[in-house]
């Protein structure tokens, strides 16, 4: 009966699988290392690889935290899971930020690799033994604040490009030497290129250094079985207790903290460094225990207590991460596709914030269709049709697809609010006629030139704003309503409620919705009586500010462009002034 029943799991699983990898020897090597692992276990498998090229390799004239941090080398990917291009990912998972999607997953954490860093430098030269004013290699602001604690006199720059492109950089003279992580050079075959492995006293690698990451989908049970053969628990330990640290600290994987866990028997011993960038403060901790987040939590709060979260204040200001160390919660609904315009999450990171996802509402198509089924078979009986958000056009689109019509879009014109909504209609073929400077729904009114005795389409939210239409009808236009979808509460789950509770540095909203679903939902826990205070509110637009304002919130940012990058702009001028 075992054997039917293995038999049978088995053949329910995927026999091909398509891995995504960056294209550099190291990512082609960490993907195949997967791939023979999972063979391995299932020798039934078929593997493809889908290559990507990511916003972290293509950008080399920036330093990394300057443009993003690591999280830039990981987007491109996570997309491509989440639009069903490829089934897994793989990276390292340092370059992972700490705080996963609500609809992706870490599969599988693989045995660790050496995770010390190494140097590797022209004539053989150690740390110690370095001329005086050497020039020092790294993107790391980790590294380089270690390097300077341990060596002032250093002169460090920013080194981008693979890790055979660093080395050439190094032996060509541009550098004295650079610090990479050991890893990389004992996977490619390259050790005879180290000149002095670095232990962990003198520099701390990154949370999660040596291991390799397998991303996948969370709704996708049959992969999750596939890689639970490779996972390994005592790396997902070790790693787990660093990068707890890291979210404990608030810090993303270009923040200067460095851990290293090791497990002895049934304990887990932990060692953590916050340094400030330029070396000169330098906070140490470390302790024992069997539960990993509690232990991570420990060591934290003995940083925290020394006075780390000073360094870390002052790399917030550091260029281009004007948002680091900052808690920032987004509550509308997770949007992917149709342009990084949509990607607030990936936007603030990129600024340095810690992203925590708390969506308040969720989208619900309408269940009585008629009108809209109606609308979509007489298109050529409307003069314009105005889409006000990319979700108005996907599920209007979508009816369409399902009665399989080819409707008369040659008379009737299109209108979009904002660049989101516009890109959604080019990404299905569709023109925009019209969009308004400002993203506000009543201002494209202005835009549609004449429009008396006009008849004109409006399927949207449930809940628009009224504004629209009346100004519409001020104009001569005759406006048919179409209530797509709604926007209904949404279940903030426990976890995301505890981590809320911990405290936050910044709420934002894209609706009226959100901003009342969120408050009602934390109205009745006890936890959240004194939530709002020295909270930053950001609001996507002077309507979700008023919204705000009536729930009795001090708004602080309201966005001057109402869009995903408008919003952003705006809070990142707000800490960038001083807040």
């Amino acid at each position: 009966m075992q054997n039917s029943v293995a038999n049978q799991t088995v053949a329910s699983l995927p026999t091909t699988l398509r891995l995504g990898t960056r294209t550099s020897q190291l990512a082609l090597w960490q993907t195949n290392h997967v791939i023979a692992q999972l063979q391995s276990h299932w020798p039934h498998l078929q593997c493809e690889l889908i290559h990507k090229v990511t916003q972290g390799d293509r950008r080399l004239d920036r330093p990394l935290p300057e443009i993003g941090g690591k999280g830039l080398f990981t987007a491109e990917l996570e997309e491509a899971l989440r639009h069903g291009e490829i089934d897994l990912a793989v990276h390292s998972l340092k370059d992972l930020p700490v705080e996963d999607p609500s609809d992706l997953m870490i599969g599988a954490i693989l045995s660790r690799e050496d995770t010390r860093d190494v140097l590797v430098a022209r004539e053989g030269w150690t740390l110690a033994t370095l001329p005086t004013g050497a020039v020092i290699g790294t993107s790391s602001l980790r590294r380089q604040a270690q390097l300077l604690a341990a060596r002032p006199d250093l002169e460090v720059r920013s080194i981008r490009g693979n890790v055979e492109t660093r080395l050439r950089k190094v032996m060509s003279g541009e550098y004295h030497a650079a610090v990479m992580a050991g890893a990389g050079l004992l996977r490619l075959g390259l050790t005879e290129q180290i000149s002095e492995w670095l232990a962990p006293d003198l520099m701390l690698p990154a949370p999660g250094q040596g291991a390799l990451a397998v991303q996948c989908r969370t709704d996708d049970p049959a992969i999750h079985t596939l890689l639970r053969a490779i996972h390994d628990p005592q790396a997902a330990a070790t790693t787990k207790a660093e990068r707890h640290l890291l979210w404990r600290l608030g810090g993303g994987c270009s923040a200067p903290i460095g851990a290293w866990a090791e497990v002895h028997g049934d304990q887990i011993e932990l060692q953590a460094r916050v340094a400030s960038v330029d070396g000169r403060h330098v906070y140490n901790a470390s302790g024992i225990g069997t539960d990993a987040q509690a232990l991570a939590e420990q060591v934290a709060d003995d940083l925290l207590a020394q006075g780390a979260q000073t360094a870390l204040s002052r790399d917030a200001r550091s260029p281009g991460r004007p948002l680091a160390g900052k808690r920032v919660v987004i509550t509308r609904p997770r949007q992917t596709g149709h342009g990084a315009e949509g990607n607030l999450a990936a936007q603030l990171r990129a600024f340095g914030a810690q992203v925590i996802e708390a969506a308040a509402i969720q989208l619900v198509p309408s269940e009585d269709t008629s009108a809209v089924d109606r609308a979509i078979h007489h298109l050529g009986d409307y003069d314009w049709i105005i889409f006000t958000s990319a979700n108005a056009v996907e599920i209007f689109l979508s009816h369409i697809n399902k009665a399989a019509i080819q409707p008369d879009w040659q008379r009737c014109k299109i209108a979009a609010v904002g660049p989101r909504t516009q890109s959604a209609l080019q990404s299905h073929g569709l023109p925009v006629h019209a969009m308004p400077e400002q993203y506000l729904g009543a201002e494209i009114a202005g835009t549609l030139g004449d429009i008396r005795h006009a008849h004109i389409l409006l399927p949207r939210s449930a809940e628009g704003n009224p504004d629209l239409p009346a100004r519409l009808h001020e104009r001569g236009a005759t406006v048919e309503e179409i209530a797509l979808y709604a926007p209904v509460p949404a279940v903030i789950d426990e976890p995301v409620r505890a981590t809320l509770a911990a405290g936050v540095d910044v709420v934002t909203f894209a609706s009226g919705s959100a901003v009342r679903a969120f408050v009602n939902a934390l109205r009745t826990d006890d936890r959240f009586s004194d939530f709002w205070q020295g909270v930053t509110v950001a609001c996507i637009g002077p309507t979700t500010a008023d919204a705000a304002q009536a729930e009795g919130l001090a708004v602080q940012v309201v966005a001057t462009e109402h869009s995903v990058p408008g919003l952003v702009a705006a809070l990142v001028a707000y800490y960038e002034q001083g807040a």
